[in-house]
């Protein structure tokens, strides 16, 4: 039994050992830019099944409150773009879409406050493709 938890042990140590990707994924969570996207996250996970009005709008405005604080910021896929038109569209594109979803989660805390969890339903639909669609665009693949 002592030969099987001295090598499983010492397997589950190595593989919590800080690697230099897990140090650039760090990195790349810890900007502010994806720290404001994380509160996102977390309030929509947080309104995604919610059933209680209350705390469903309440979770809206904090989505609402975190992705205003996104527009200062601009994605790092952008900010190694060279200086130029494609570069400038490509934060219009970023700032129109950011405010596109603020528009969709003023309507999910609408559906909140009116108790209309089918329309929350739909709305949230929306935003699981809108949040795709800017991951797709705005973020570097995983693979590079």
């Amino acid at each position: 039994m002592k030969k099987l938890i001295f090598p499983a042990l010492l397997l589950a140590s190595t593989l919590m050992l800080p690697t230099p990707a897990r140090a650039q994924d760090k990195e790349k969570d810890d900007t502010p830019l994806a720290k404001e996207m994380g509160k996102v996250d977390e309030a929509f996970k947080g309104f995604r099944r919610e059933t209680d009005p209350v705390k469903g709008a309440k979770a809206a405005r904090e989505a609402q409150d975190a992705l205003l604080k996104t527009l200062a910021f601009t994605p790092a896929l952008i900010e190694k773009m060279p200086a130029g038109e494609a570069k400038e569209k490509a934060l219009v594109a970023y700032r129109t879409q950011i405010g596109q979803l603020f528009v969709t989660f003023c309507e999910v805390e609408a559906a909140f406050v009116a108790k209309d969890l089918p329309g929350v339903a739909k709305l949230v639909d929306a935003v699981k493709a809108a949040k795709k669609k800017g991951h797709d665009e705005f973020m570097e693949d995983e693979d590079k």
